[in-house]
């Protein structure tokens, strides 16, 4: 029996990312930006695998605080970047409702930036 192709299993693997989502408080932000900023050219830097932050009542969340969003592929990258946020005072991570709320809207902004992306090319 033939094996299938490579990139079937990097399909395959590419829908098992893992997403993390943290708050803090907008007045800390400052502290949080110099642990994204570190280092960028690290094979493991947020700065390479992509970040977002956002307002906290623009993904629905109380206002007064900056959510943290950023998914990685390699388990052992995303839990060493989530545990180099140790660092970082105030920094609590989202659970839950909140994680799932916060996940839905970024998702729908991708989706949205993808659709108009594509009818630009179409």
């Amino acid at each position: 029996m033939l094996a299938p192709p490579k990139y079937y299993y990097l399909h395959l693997l590419g829908d098992l990312e893992m997403e993390f989502v943290y708050e803090i408080e907008v007045a800390k932000q400052g502290e949080l930006k110099k642990v994204l900023e570190a280092d960028p050219y690290a094979d493991d830097s947020f700065s390479r695998l992509g970040y977002t932050l956002k307002d906290s009542a623009a993904v629905g969340l109380p206002a007064g605080k900056t959510v943290l969003h950023f998914k990685c592929e390699e388990e052992a990258k995303g839990k060493k970047l989530a545990s180099s946020l140790k660092a970082v005072e105030g920094l609590l991570e989202v659970t839950g409702a909140g994680k799932e709320k916060v996940l839905s809207v970024i998702r729908a902004e991708e989706e949205s930036a993808a659709a108009g992306f594509g009818s630009i090319f179409g």
